[in-house]
C-alpha cells in the first residue's frame, strides 16, 4: 500500500514540475514595453536639424593690399573687413580714399589705391556688380554706385552719400541727373560740381 501511495505522489510531483517549466518567465521592470518606442527614439528624422544656410558676400579686393583677390565674408561686413581679409593694406595704400565703414554688397569690387595714384574710373566689369560701370569711363552712375563710390565725388561725404542712396531708393532710381537737385544737402553749387561727373 505504501508503495502505491509513493508512486502516485511521484507522478503528481513530476507533472507539477514539468507544467511549471512551460510558464513564461515574469517580465522584468527594466525591459522595454515596446521595441517600436526604442526605434522611434533613435529615428534620426525626429532629431532637430542643426544645419542652416549661411549668408555671405563675395567681393574682389584689388590694388594696394597684401594678397589681392576674391574673398568671402559674412553678410553685413564692412569695407575694412574686406581689406583685412586680403591681408591688409600695404604701406603705400591711401585708405583715406575709401569709406572703411561702408557695408559691402555681393559682387562688389574694392579698389585700394596708392598714395599719389590718379582717381580711378568707377567701373565694375561685372553685370552682377553693384558698381558704377556705365560704359562711359570716369562717370559715376548714381543709380548703381555704392556709398564708397559716391564719396569719391567732390563734396560728397558719408552723410550726403547716404542721402543720395535714400532718395534713389525712394524714387526707385533717378531718371535724370537733374533729380539730384532734390537730394537734401545738394545745392546749386554742389550740383554744378557733380553734373559733369555723374550719369544715370
Amino acid at each position: 500500500m505504501l508503495v502505491i501511495v509513493a508512486v502516485i505522489a511521484g507522478v503528481v510531483w513530476y507533472r507539477i514540475g514539468v507544467g511549471g517549466a512551460d510558464d513564461p518567465p515574469p517580465r522584468r521592470a527594466s525591459e522595454p514595453v515596446s521595441t517600436s518606442q526604442r526605434a522611434g527614439a533613435a529615428d534620426p528624422a525626429s532629431a532637430p536639424s542643426t544645419t542652416g544656410s549661411r549668408d555671405v558676400v563675395v567681393v574682389h579686393v584689388a590694388g594696394a593690399v597684401a594678397t589681392p583677390g576674391v574673398v568671402e565674408l559674412a553678410a553685413g561686413a564692412r569695407v575694412i573687413d574686406a581689406v583685412e581679409a586680403a591681408g591688409g593694406a600695404i604701406a603705400e595704400a591711401d585708405l583715406d580714399r575709401l569709406n572703411l565703414a561702408a557695408k559691402l554688397a555681393d559682387g562688389q569690387r574694392v579698389l585700394v589705391q596708392r598714395v599719389g595714384d590718379p582717381p580711378a574710373p568707377a567701373t565694375g566689369g561685372d553685370a552682377a556688380s553693384p558698381s558704377a560701370d556705365t560704359g562711359t569711363p570716369g562717370l559715376v552712375n548714381v543709380n548703381t554706385a555704392t556709398s564708397a563710390q559716391l564719396e569719391e565725388l567732390p563734396g560728397i561725404g558719408p552723410a550726403l552719400a547716404a542721402a543720395i542712396i535714400n532718395e534713389r531708393e525712394r524714387r526707385g532710381g533717378f531718371r535724370s541727373v537733374q533729380e539730384l537737385r532734390d537730394v537734401r544737402g545738394i545745392g546749386e553749387k554742389r550740383f554744378a560740381d557733380l553734373a559733369d561727373l555723374v550719369t544715370v
